[in-house]
């Protein structure tokens, strides 16, 4: 069970990961049928969402973009297309198999002299101080272990003034709300993801949301590693946002 997200179903308790080997393992299993998943199980807004992260990149000639928890690396086909004066593209993950994904579409979009994917984790990224105007992380940020570490990792990699931009799922304030999506989450998905792909991950996935800082206490933690909150962007009622900061100096 070493590599597994071990579920209770007595309770519907699902352990946080205890190391990264355990989600990377799961990004592998799903791997196949992610991208058809994502449009799916979102009704295709997956990408109107990263359209609206790629036009929150700052204008930058000749910039620099890394993109982490890259997956299949769909951000960074989205700001290679509109960000068109951005120099520079990376995209990092932990899991292999998504990264063999990114890699195959950027030969196939013929775009693999313009991009690098590299295998690393958010919490140690093995890249030089400064080098970068622009960090995104979509749906990612909730599945690091350690979620400070990899925020003072995103300071520490970005040039000063930098931006940061995440995008993730939140329980939404509504309890009206909040009730639609907690039911969606938990019973609808799970059961889509199981028919297409891994059950146990479409499982996991949703419930980690709970577990997740709030909205208040990621601006927290974003104050904490070197970060200023500058712009909010909300979907679904709260239950997602884009969340753009600049770090401080």
């Amino acid at each position: 069970m070493a590599n597994e997200i071990v579920i209770d179903s007595h309770n519907n308790h699902i352990s946080r990961p205890t190391d990264e080997s355990q989600i990377a393992a799961m990004f592998d299993r799903v791997a196949p049928r992610y991208d058809f998943l994502n449009a799916l199980l979102s009704l295709k807004q997956d990408r109107r969402w990263r359209g609206i992260l790629v036009a929150l990149i700052p204008f930058k000639p000749a910039g620099s973009l890394l993109d982490v928890a890259t997956g299949t690396g769909d951000v960074v086909f989205a700001a290679m297309t509109q960000r068109k004066e951005y120099a520079g593209f990376t995209g990092v993950d932990i899991s292999e198999k998504m990264l063999a994904l990114a890699g195959l579409k950027s030969h196939e979009q013929k775009l693999a002299d313009m991009v690098q994917f590299r295998q690393m984790s958010a919490e140690k990224l093995e890249l030089p101080d400064g080098s970068f105007d622009c960090v995104t992380i979509s749906f990612g940020l909730r599945n690091v272990v350690d979620k400070e570490a990899a925020l003072k990792e995103f300071s520490r990699v970005l040039k000063p003034k930098g931006t940061l931009l995440i995008m993730e799922f939140f329980t939404p304030r509504s309890s009206v709300m909040a009730k639609i999506f907690d039911f969606y989450f938990r019973n609808i998905l799970p059961v889509i993801g199981g028919l297409f792909s891994d059950r146990e991950a479409y499982t996991y996935l949703p419930r980690s949301v709970s577990g997740f800082y709030s909205p208040d206490q990621l601006r927290g933690a974003l104050y904490r590693a070197g970060f200023l909150v500058n712009q909010e962007v909300s979907f679904l009622f709260g239950a997602c946002k884009i969340i753009q900061a600049r770090r401080l100096a």
